[in-house]
């Protein structure tokens, strides 16, 4: 797995803020590296293939056997980060705001801003937490030892340098980042509600699950199921699932390094997020769910609590919630469990509880096949775009 700091320092590496607030930011890395040969180790065949290449051309006007590579970097900051980290953005702040879709005005590169956001990032050390496979791994930066005096430089344009003794951040790098990773984490131009329909869903959409599985970027959940990847924060290893600690809990001791003992009753659980994840993969989404999956669905919630409160005290069966989401962030079929105090991901719009999904599909199996399904989508986003240009070719006959 790739510490950040071998792409940053890659021989011409651009960098771009795609979004950037007082505590997160997603930057997007772009460097060119050869094809991968039969001689190159099995990761580095692997990372080839879950990429979009595309060839360049050299000085004498042939094609260079190198391929684009795009990484997403996303970073859990404070507010004093946010001016340097977005000094290179992708889209300007006067064309989100006025929700210009469905071509985006990419601004250009800026090489001074770019070279900047670099030189700040390699100030710090990256140190491993956990990775989940061929594209996620997460890590702590923390500011370099020779850099512990606070300095205060300031560029051409008056942007400040100083970094030092602020503190550590949390590090999420995504290598190498398909067009679908990118487009989820590009600036939003606003949503729009689908209601999606059977035909919709037969037409559009799911062509386009099958689109996103045929790429390969899922691979990275298959080195989870099989417990290759991410064994520091597994609960369960049934036949049937695995549940694991969500790295979207942040707060969350160190699974790497924190005894399991400590795990109990730690102050943390007020933000309690767990995800099961089932070992079959042709159940993508919830629209695949028929009534033989019901012996499936209970007992991943019931091992998902019982683990869940012999590991952390919580009592699970009136603090978990336990949901699908449908848009879900991969089609992979998956369920979160999550403590009440925490919201994060429960919007009505894209939320199902898993004992309704099980009710519903006891009275009817194929449920989920008729149902009209409403959940938000990113304007501009690959599925609206697709989304949108069916429903304007049905109004148009």
């Amino acid at each position: 797995m790739k510490n950040p700091l071998d792409i940053l320092g890659k021989e011409g590496v651009k960098v771009q803020s795609l979004t950037v607030s007082d505590q997160h930011a997603t930057l997007l890395l772009t460097h060119q590296q050869p094809f991968a040969t039969n001689s190159d180790n099995d990761d580095q065949a692997t990372t080839t293939t879950t990429i979009t290449s595309t060839c360049t051309d050299n000085n004498d006007g042939q094609a260079a056997n190198t391929s684009t590579i795009t990484s997403l970097l996303k970073l859990t900051l404070q507010p004093f980060h946010k001016e340097i980290l977005g000094s290179n953005p992708v889209i300007s702040q006067e064309d989100i705001d006025k929700g210009q879709i469905p071509e985006r005005n990419l601004l250009d590169h800026n090489p001074i801003a770019s070279e900047e956001i670099l030189s700040f990032l390699k100030k710090y050390t990256f140190e491993l937490k956990s990775e989940s496979g061929a594209e996620y791994s997460y890590h702590s930066a923390s500011p370099n030892s020779n850099d512990t005096d606070t300095t205060k430089q300031e560029n051409s344009d008056g942007i400040s340098n100083a970094i030092s003794k602020f503190g550590c951040f949390d590090v999420e790098l995504i290598t190498p980042a398909s067009p679908y990773q990118i487009s989820r984490a590009m600036p939003t131009l606003g949503h729009v509600l689908i209601n999606e329909t059977h035909d919709m869903y037969n037409t559009v959409v799911q062509p386009y699950i099958k689109s996103i599985i045929d790429s390969g970027s899922l691979s990275w959940i298959n080195n989870v199921v099989e417990g290759k990847k991410e064994v520091e924060r597994l609960l369960v290893n049934h036949e049937e699932f695995v549940i694991n600690v969500d790295t979207k809990w942040r707060t969350h001791p160190p699974p790497l390094t924190t005894p399991r003992s400590e795990w109990y009753n730690h102050p943390s659980t007020a933000d309690l997020y767990c995800l099961g994840i089932v070992k079959d993969s042709s159940i993508t989404c919830i629209r695949d769910l028929r009534g033989q999956h019901i012996p499936l669905l209970k007992t991943m919630v019931k091992e998902g609590l019982a683990a869940i409160k012999s590991t952390y005290g919580v009592q699970a069966e009136n603090q978990i919630r336990v949901f699908v989401h449908y848009q879900p962030q991969f089609y992979h079929f998956h369920i979160h469990f999550t403590r009440l105090e925490n919201e994060v991901g429960c919007s009505v719009e894209r939320g199902h509880l898993v004992s309704d999904i099980i009710q519903n599909i006891e009275m009817d199996s194929n449920y989920y096949t008729k149902r009209i399904l409403t959940y938000k989508l990113k304007k501009g986003s690959p599925l609206e775009n697709l989304i949108a240009a069916h429903i304007s070719n049905d109004e148009g006959e």
